[in-house]
């Protein structure tokens, strides 16, 4: 079962490990004043405006002496509230100097700024008080005295955050991988481009490995009677013995027909076993055999349908690739 969600959940035993309880009630008692301060700047802000106060004259005349009041003192009020911010103000930059918080003592206002522009007498620059709010509750979250990652709002607004997010980030990969397809179709170059940009300055290492990898079969080959290759070879050579009908015909000997088919099998699944792992660790050399390189040569049209069947491939991964990007993902998360 899911835990409630709440706009904001207290942790009592945080906040004793804390030992930020006076900061905490000295943060409620800020956001309680910021609230009020914001409200009546909102309220003034609304009643000023020509038709909302001839509105109110007309139509709601009991809320007009109020309103009124605070238009005309309006700026005492703030004053006041702007004094306290102030006030709050110097003493954390104290604190602050004290326990050395930040590298200089000068950093603080720097740091919060917002504080410091917010309580200039200018509309524009009281919205600014809004910032407090935010930085007193994320100053709360970080002693974990509340955790915002559990509350309703935080996941509504995160939730469509990621949305935001994902449809941004899908447009731009299907872009890009659009992008890659086009070059792939037109781009004649791109193949050339690949085998001497990338494969060729790797040649020598991916020889290397080649060989260092086809050397180990072949050892293993020779000397692990039960490796996968020598016991799939093993299996092929006897049961195609078995269906010889020369050998048929030698195992229906009296007395020694059966012991000599099994001999003969073994024999020759172990030559043939020892004959391919031969070829295996040889192969390193043999492609480097002229003849052989001169026959690879020959077949330049094959060459150049497998180049082909490769960038198609390439190109259906890149679609696929394409189609999997283009799945909202948050349409999933929001069913659920």
């Amino acid at each position: 079962m899911e835990p409630e969600k709440r706009f904001l959940s207290f942790d009592i035993e945080h906040l004793r490990q804390s030992k930020e309880g006076i900061w905490f009630a000295v943060d409620l008692m800020m956001l309680l004043l910021l609230g009020i301060n914001l409200t009546l700047i909102i309220i003034d802000s609304i009643y000023r405006l020509d038709f909302i106060e001839s509105f109110i004259a007309s139509e709601v005349s009991l809320l007009e002496p109020p309103l009124t009041w605070l238009k005309m003192h309006f700026f005492v009020i703030d004053a006041v509230f702007v004094s306290i911010f102030l006030s709050e103000f110097c003493i954390r930059w104290l604190v602050a100097v004290r326990h050395a918080t930040y590298h200089r003592w000068f950093y603080y206002p720097f740091i919060h700024w917002y504080d410091l522009v917010g309580c200039i007498p200018l509309t524009g620059a009281r919205m600014l008080r809004f910032l407090r709010v935010f930085s007193i509750i994320y100053r709360l979250h970080k002693y974990r005295i509340i955790d915002i990652r559990q509350s309703s709002v935080y996941q509504f607004l995160a939730f469509y955050y990621d949305v935001l997010l994902e449809e941004l980030s899908d447009r731009v990969i299907i872009k890009v991988l659009s992008g890659i397809q086009r070059d792939i179709e037109h781009d004649n170059t791109l193949n050339h481009r690949i085998i001497n940009e990338l494969v060729t300055p790797r040649l020598e290492r991916l020889s290397a490995s080649g060989a260092l990898i086809t050397s180990s079969i072949a050892q293993a080959m020779h000397s692990e009677a039960d490796h996968p290759f020598s016991v799939q070879l093993r299996k092929s050579v006897v049961s195609a013995m078995r269906n010889n009908e020369d050998l048929v015909r030698l195992k229906s000997v009296p007395f020694v027909g059966d012991q000599l088919v099994r001999e003969l099998e073994t024999a020759v699944a172990q030559i043939v076993i020892d004959t391919i792992a031969g070829l295996i660790g040889e192969l390193p050399d043999l492609m480097k055999a002229e003849s052989l390189r001169e026959s690879l040569r020959t077949g330049e049209a094959a060459w150049t349908d497998l180049d082909q069947e490769i960038l198609d491939l390439i190109h259906e991964i890149l679609e696929f690739a394409k189609s999997q990007v283009a799945r909202q993902q948050w349409k999933a998360r929001l069913e659920h």
